[in-house]
């Protein structure tokens, strides 16, 4: 479909300086591996997961997040050390139900967006019980560039946002997603990413619960936008993204973004 005018660029320095640092995850570097907030000086747990990772067994970390949390966000607890040739890990972690992912970025980071040519597994559920080490193999699988992200919301998740993801001249755009915040500055890793949009441009997004976030629509994963990249924030004619609030149980609708190429 032909457009009647190019799509409005938008300075990539100034998209730059908003999202400089997507991606980043959380960092826990007490002990082997800790549960975020623990107290230091505290005696650790004897329950936990010990496991081995597969293809490749080196320079994997391993993440912990709680049940129901989102396992392509930040995680709850890292993995402080990578693996080491033998691919064996050991996580202490406390009484509870788990996912576990093991991921291996081609820059050895241990927090950042995963690109093509990154591994990791699958997230897998876990039951930690006190006194008690669960063995687990985790086998690792290369990211594909086109492999879309699929997260389905745990049912207790009734609270979302939906809306349509916009050119400048008001067309649908395909292939974008919705990237949901908890800050104003937008710069940190989002809380939330909605599925790609279809032909007809819609998202729907599932939170957890209510609360004030912030929105932005752009047509790649992870990092800072590119040049050529589409980018655009729900601003509601500021210039500066608007806070949507939303209640516990509440769906909030007709939330259009418009996207912008980045040059």
């Amino acid at each position: 479909m032909e457009r009647s005018a190019p799509l409005r660029p938008v300075r990539l320095l100034a998209v730059i300086a908003i999202a400089a640092v997507l991606g980043m995850g959380i960092g826990l570097v007490t002990g082997c591996a800790v549960p975020k907030g623990a107290v230091k000086g505290e005696s650790t747990p004897s329950s936990g997961v010990a496991g081995t990772v597969f293809a490749p067994a080196e320079g994997v970390y391993v993440y912990v997040y709680k049940k129901g949390a989102d396992p392509y966000g930040p995680a709850d607890v890292i993995l402080h050390a990578p693996t080491t040739a033998d691919g064996t890990f050991l996580i202490d972690l406390p009484h509870g139900d788990y996912v576990l992912v093991a991921r291996r970025r081609a820059n050895l980071e241990n927090s950042g967006p995963m690109m093509a040519g990154d591994q990791r597994s699958q997230p897998v559920a876990v039951q930690v019980r006190k006194g008690r080490k669960l063995s687990l193999n985790l086998l690792m699988n290369t990211k594909e560039d086109t492999e879309i992200r699929s997260f389905t919301p745990p049912t207790e998740w009734t609270t979302a946002f939906a809306g349509m993801v916009r050119d400048p001249d008001g067309n649908p755009v395909e292939g974008a997603r919705v990237h949901v915040y908890t800050y104003v500055q937008m710069s940190e890793r989002p809380k939330y990413v909605s599925e790609r949009t279809g032909p007809d441009g819609k998202y729907i997004i599932s939170l957890p619960k209510g609360g004030t976030y912030y929105l932005a629509a752009r047509n790649r994963f992870g990092g800072p936008p590119r040049i050529g990249d589409l980018y655009g924030r729900y601003e509601e004619g500021s210039i500066n993204p608007t806070g949507v609030v939303v209640r516990t149980g509440e769906k909030r609708e007709g939330l259009d973004i418009t996207v912008f190429k980045v040059w």
